[in-house]
């Protein structure tokens, strides 16, 4: 059977469906659309209410009913984790407060300093490593990422994130301890190496003090060796003012009466540090003149001017961790560090220098105490124990065993 030509089909539409009389559309024949009613607003069902217990007129007769069991215990909430706030920084850190707590500091409470003595040739800022060794560790990718990894570092830290912390009580780190860290757990000051104030002259010969090897400077381990030190360490004005508030002769006049009557045997030592290659040419050339006039001939000699080798590991050892801040440090004759200060001096904290200062004075003229290891004291007083144990019997307390 074949399919109906397109022709075909429209004659049987037009059989089926007969064409109105007219063109227009009849909208009489449409019918209307039930119009459509709101449904009804929802039912309200209320809850019955539970159905009065039956009251028993003799308890004897009431049926036995089994006894609930007892509520399960509620497990104990867990305590709510600490809320640790990040450090903030960019523009979080200017929405900070001045008394922010985050920035609020802690007194020092236990020592700080390097593990391992100094020495006066080390930190000197200088690359010793022959041709053959720079070589090989150009070729070392271990060395590529401990470079990465340290100048990824150096970009993380924001430019003016020291200088932003410093309205945060003035950019101090930590409180000063009221007494001094005992000598026994104290950790060393570490050496800076740099040039000093004095001139390369006649002066210099006379004094017998050299600014040696090669010419590159001195190392603060030969000056602060076998002397009572208060070494103060700047890198920036700022930071000169903060630290004479510790220091200065009209802030603290009792410090420099103590080192006045102890000369010889307390000082004072200043180090000025600055990493910016301009910055420190500006210092050389126009600022050490005017600090050579405040300064006497002995004390041109123990002011450090040093521009390498203060790494970042040193300043997390002494507690640098705002570079634009002044710090303070009473180093023994070990180079140990028994007390520190950092930025503006507050109510006390320079009555506890002066009298840290006597105590080392005093320590120093009196010999030193022998102070046992616990440990060895526990082995001597157990082999005393056995000597006693193991002593045979004498005559006499046979004697006396055999009489009673």
């Amino acid at each position: 059977m074949k399919a109906p030509t397109p022709l075909g089909l429209r004659a049987l539409r037009s059989l089926a469906f007969p064409a109105s009389t007219t063109s227009r559309r009849c909208y009489a024949a449409v019918p209307e659309r039930a119009q459509t009613q709101p449904p009804p607003p929802p039912r309200t069902f209320k809850t019955p209410p539970p159905p009065p217990e039956p009251q028993w007129a003799d308890s004897t007769t009431s049926p036995t009913t089994p006894t609930p069991p007892p509520p399960p215990p509620q497990a104990q909430k867990p305590p709510p984790a600490p809320n640790f706030r990040p450090t903030p920084s960019g523009p979080s850190l200017r929405k900070k407060r001045d008394n922010d707590e985050d920035f609020t500091p802690y007194p020092l409470t236990r020592p700080i300093g390097i593990p391992h003595p100094p020495d006066p040739m080390e930190n000197m800022g200088l690359d010793k490593r022959s041709l053959s060794q720079r070589r090989d560790d150009f070729h070392d990718y271990n060395k590529h990422l401990e470079r990465r990894a340290s100048m990824t570092k150096q970009i993380a830290k924001p430019y003016f994130r020291d200088w932003s912390n410093m309205r945060f009580h003035k950019g101090k780190v930590f409180v000063a301890p009221e007494r001094l860290f005992r000598a026994d757990v104290a950790l060393w000051f570490p050496n800076f190496f740099g040039r000093t104030l004095l001139k390369k002259s006649a002066v210099e010969k006379r004094m017998g003090v050299t600014d040696g090897y090669g010419g590159l400077g001195r190392g603060t381990t030969e000056v602060l060796r076998n002397k009572i030190s208060v070494v103060s360490l700047v890198g920036n004005d700022w930071a000169q003012r903060q630290v004479d508030s510790f220091c200065g002769k009209t802030q603290n006049p009792e410090l420099h009466a103590l080192l006045a009557e102890h000369k010889g045997l307390a000082q004072r030592v200043e180090v000025n540090w600055e990493t910016n290659w301009l910055k420190w040419w500006i210092l050389r050339l126009f600022a050490v003149r005017n600090l050579r006039k405040s300064r006497a001939v002995d004390e041109q000699g123990r002011y450090f001017l040093v521009r390498r080798g203060f790494s970042e590991i040193m300043k997390e050892a002494i507690g640098v961790l705002n570079d634009k801040g002044g710090y303070v440090y009473l180093v023994d004759g070990q180079c140990r560090i028994r007390w520190a200060g950092s930025a503006e001096a507050e109510e006390g904290e320079k009555q506890s220098l002066v009298e840290g200062v006597r105590r080392l004075v005093k320590e120093s003229r009196s010999p030193p105490k022998p102070r046992l290891n616990p440990v060895e004291q526990k082995e001597k007083l157990e082999a005393a124990v056995l000597d006693v144990m193991d002593e045979p019997a004498g005559p006499q307390k046979v004697a006396i065993g055999a009489g009673q």
